[in-house]
């Protein structure tokens, strides 16, 4: 079976596996225009609170779309970061989704994060930024932190930290043994139990994967007992809020120095075992 059949299926299973939580959403602050190349633009949605602290860079599941997440975002808003998320090729919602192969799309996404990046220096400058995302979005947020140095200097050298809820797994012909190896910032990974792409992930610990082979020093991971794929976007509901509260908190802790959100994961490490699992390393 060649490798990119692999990237099609497992891509395909994760965005059937996305697509069967219904979440209901809001607008975000403002939505603009984002000149990615001389060739494409996109849209990119931003959540943008009263008085800025810090920026998060957002990336969405394969498939599915910023404003998707809006509670999620809101809640990163209300603690003081804008968020600004591109709308990616391989969204169902953009318009010329079918003119991009799944590889493609790859180049893509980071070129959309390049290109948020930049309008955010230019908008918010000097303001500490982070990367985070969902599933396929937490690759990327990762490859922004450091990872897959093997392709070339990927990295976002404004990211001081990588928040991800779920992770692709091991996508063959992408995730190598070596793709976290050059992660060089703070990450806090977000999963659950039973967190399975079906036809693909079969083993929800290999959503940890990025943490446990990345190099040791403010890594975490959290597994939350009853979430699966579908936990950041909004069910089961008590499990959302918690990756929620967890994401948010580390965010505070590493990007905005926030003492009494550093307390908090410090003590939540040592939470109740049988409703979720930590990992630091």
């Amino acid at each position: 079976m060649s490798q990119r059949f692999l990237f099609r299926r497992v891509m395909a299973a994760v965005l059937l596996s996305f697509a069967g939580a219904q979440v209901a959403f809001a607008a975000p602050t403002a939505t603009v225009p984002l000149q990615v190349s001389p060739q494409r633009a996109t849209s990119m949605a931003v959540w943008e609170p009263q008085t800025v602290r810090g920026v998060v860079l957002f990336s969405s599941g394969h498939g599915s779309w910023p404003e998707r997440y809006d509670d999620l975002l809101q809640t990163w808003r209300d603690a003081g970061f804008v968020v600004v998320a591109p709308l990616h090729v391989d969204s169902v919602k953009y318009p010329d989704r079918e003119k991009f192969s799944m590889q493609q799309g790859f180049g893509e996404r980071l070129a959309d994060m390049k290109a948020a990046s930049a309008y955010v220096a230019a908008h918010w400058p000097g303001v500490p930024v982070a990367a985070a995302g969902h599933s396929y979005g937490t690759l990327v947020s990762l490859v922004l932190g450091g990872a897959l140095a093997e392709l070339g200097p990927l990295r976002d050298p404004g990211v001081v930290a990588v928040v991800g809820y779920s992770s692709p797994g091991r996508i063959p012909g992408l995730v190598t043994p070596s793709a976290y190896a050059s992660v060089a910032v703070p990450v806090m990974l977000v999963t659950g139990d039973k967190d399975l792409v079906p036809g693909f992930v079969n083993d929800a610990r290999d959503h940890l994967y990025p943490v446990e082979s990345a190099p040791a020093g403010d890594k975490y991971a959290v597994v939350l007992a009853g979430g699966d794929h579908n936990l950041i976007g909004g069910q089961p509901e008590a499990q959302y809020r918690r990756a929620r509260d967890i994401g948010t908190a580390f965010l505070k802790a590493e990007v905005l120095d926030d003492a009494e959100a550093a307390r908090m994961l410090s003590v939540d490490a040592a939470g109740p075992a049988d409703a979720e699992r930590w990992i630091r390393r």
